[in-house]
């Protein structure tokens, strides 16, 4: 009666896609990828070396998934940078700051 013991049936029983941090970065398309290298000039939009370049998401995946965004949005080259292994190891499961975001567009327009 005090449905204490209710089962959580996993989305692969319910027949619910499943989501997790490697499907959503999987779903980045070499394409999108190359875009989004190319618009960064082949270089870490962080500390500009041009060593072991990453594809980051601003707003993490994790803060997307919590705010109920799809994976499409996530992946989409607006929510996209390119980052040096250190800078996006670094960052982690972390999103950007709005005072870091604000300064990477005031470089983008300058």
């Amino acid at each position: 009666q005090c449905n204490a013991f209710q089962y959580n049936a996993p989305k692969t029983e319910t027949g619910e896609a499943t989501r997790s941090v490697s499907t959503t970065h999987a779903g980045i398309t070499p394409s999108t990828r190359f875009r989004v290298l190319e618009r960064a000039s082949g270089r870490c939009q962080l500390c500009g070396t041009a060593n072991n370049l990453h594809v980051g998401h601003i707003l993490s995946v994790i803060d997307g998934y919590a705010l109920g965004l799809s994976d499409s949005l996530l992946n989409s080259e607006d929510n996209l940078i390119a980052l040096c292994e250190e800078c996006n190891l670094g960052e982690g499961r972390l999103s950007f700051s709005p005072r870091l975001y604000a300064i990477l567009l005031s470089r983008k327009q300058g």
